[in-house]
């Protein structure tokens, strides 16, 4: 089995946001430091937002879902293979986009299947104690 159709059909991934995930496993390889910057910028826009009304956040799961992201940022180097560099960033970006599956900010369930993708990219690697709860 290639690398490619192995991260094309990570085991976890919700049907519904198959082709987003192919889009992002697929897309150039960006800078960490962009990375790291986007999802602290996101992780304020939620936190921001779940100051307005707390009907459509859920801070916990948005604040869990940023430090996974974080953590899984962190493991990387100049010595990371390829294939694990891009179920990261792909993973990353997915939180970070608002409009994804289920989009972020519609119910308090936006940020559900943004937990799915990062725990099944979580789970590959073996980061098994930095999985995010659903509650």
């Amino acid at each position: 089995m290639s690398d490619d159709h192995t991260l094309a059909n990570l085991q976890g991934i919700p049907d519904a946001a198959k082709a987003l995930w192919d889009e992002l496993i697929a897309a150039e390889l960006r800078p960490v430091h962009e990375l790291f910057k986007e999802v602290r910028e996101y992780q304020d826009a939620l936190a921001k937002r779940s100051e307005w009304t707390d009907d459509d956040v859920d801070p916990a799961l948005a604040r869990e879902l940023a430090e996974a992201s974080l953590r899984l940022l962190g493991t990387l180097s100049d010595d990371t293979p390829e294939t694990t560099r891009r179920l990261i960033q792909a993973a990353v970006r997915y939180f970070v986009i608002e409009d994804d599956a289920d989009g972020d900010l519609d119910s308090i369930l936006g940020l559900d299947d943004d937990a799915e993708v990062v725990n099944a990219v979580l789970r590959h690697l073996g980061h098994d104690a930095w999985l995010v709860q659903l509650q």
